[in-house]
Formats: C-alpha cells, structure tokens, sequence
C-alpha cells in the first residue's frame, strides 16, 4: 500500500520489509563488557530498528556472565515517555505492534520459556513494554523465528560456532549480523 500510494506522483520511496537480525558473541570476549555494547544494539529505539540485533547467540563459556550483565543493563534502563528524564526506551510506536508483542510474550510463557527479565506488561496508558530477556528458547519457537521489532530478545547458547552461524542463517529475515570477538580474523569468518 505505501508503493502503491507512492506510485501516481513517483515519490522516491525506500521499503524496508524485515530483519530478524542475529548476533553472535564468541568465547573469547568479555562477556560483561560487550552485553553492556550490545545492550543498545539490541534496544536501541526500544528494538524498533531495522538492524537492531532481534537474536544473539552466545558461546556457553561466556553465556552466564554474559546474560547477567545484559539482563543488568535492561533492568537499569528506565522506561516511559521520551519526554521525562533519564529514559532509555519510549513505547512501541502504533497499537497493533503493542498488541503483537504482548501476543509473542504470551506465547513465549505458555510455552514455557523462561525469562531472566521482563515479560509482564504494565497496565496503564501508553504503549510501554519493559526490556524483555528470554533464555535460551528452542530455535523453532516464535521469539526467535519472528522478527519482534520490539524490546524483546533471546539469548540462544551455543558451543560450535558453525552451528551458531547456521542458526543464525536460518531466517528468511536479516539485514545485519555483528560478529563479536577479540580475534579480527575469526569476528570476520562469523
């Protein structure tokens, strides 16, 4: 509909149509220090960003430290109006994604994912959704198949990062996939 109302008076129009990028962090970095990195690629503009990072997978010898200081770095971003001081992350722009990703936390606790935080909306005016970390799902479940466009993320562990690459290939979505690694030549091959 946008090209089509775009069309009669050839208006340049870019469309963007989907990423459900992944991210992948390798053993051999400071698990604490690149979550907290991370962190804003993840929830930048509350996750509403083409190429924000919608996955990340995490290699198991840095996954648990890794996981906490990201879950830190959610639970210490304050959400509300753009308007009041010290917010991080506003609301979900339109009702129908408010409504979508309360539909994807629903779905992702009657499965039983677990959450390391959010998952509970809070009543009250507004579209707000807090930083929502899920740990490990299945690769088939919704959270990690559908691109959330929305302050909601899986950790996924890993041990073999051709299977992480693999993974994280699987998608019909993606724009973008930052490798993380202190090795320049291994963070390229990811």
């Amino acid at each position: 509909r946008v090209m089509a109302t775009a069309a009669p008076t050839l208006k340049h129009l870019t469309l963007e149509l989907g990423g459900n990028d992944a991210a992948i962090v390798m053993p051999d970095v400071d698990g604490a220090k690149v979550a907290r990195k991370l962190f804003m690629g993840a929830f930048l503009n509350t996750g509403q960003v083409c190429v924000a990072a919608k996955r990340i997978y995490v290699h198991e010898a840095i996954y648990d430290a890794f996981a906490h200081a990201f879950v830190a770095a959610a639970q210490a971003a304050p959400v509300g109006p753009g308007t009041h001081e010290g917010v991080v992350l506003g609301p979900v722009q339109n009702r129908s994604q408010y409504e979508r990703l309360k539909d994807l936390i629903a779905d992702t606790k009657s499965a039983g994912h677990r959450f390391l935080t959010g998952g509970e909306v809070p009543a009250g005016p507004g579209y707000f959704i807090p930083p929502t970390v899920v740990d490990n799902p299945p690769d088939d479940a919704r959270v990690v198949v559908e691109e959330p466009f929305g302050p909601i993320v899986p950790l996924l562990r890993f041990s073999d990062v051709d299977d992480a690459v693999r993974r994280a290939n699987d998608s019909g979505f993606g724009l973008g996939a930052p490798g993380w690694s202190s090795d320049p030549v291994a963070g390229r091959a990811v």
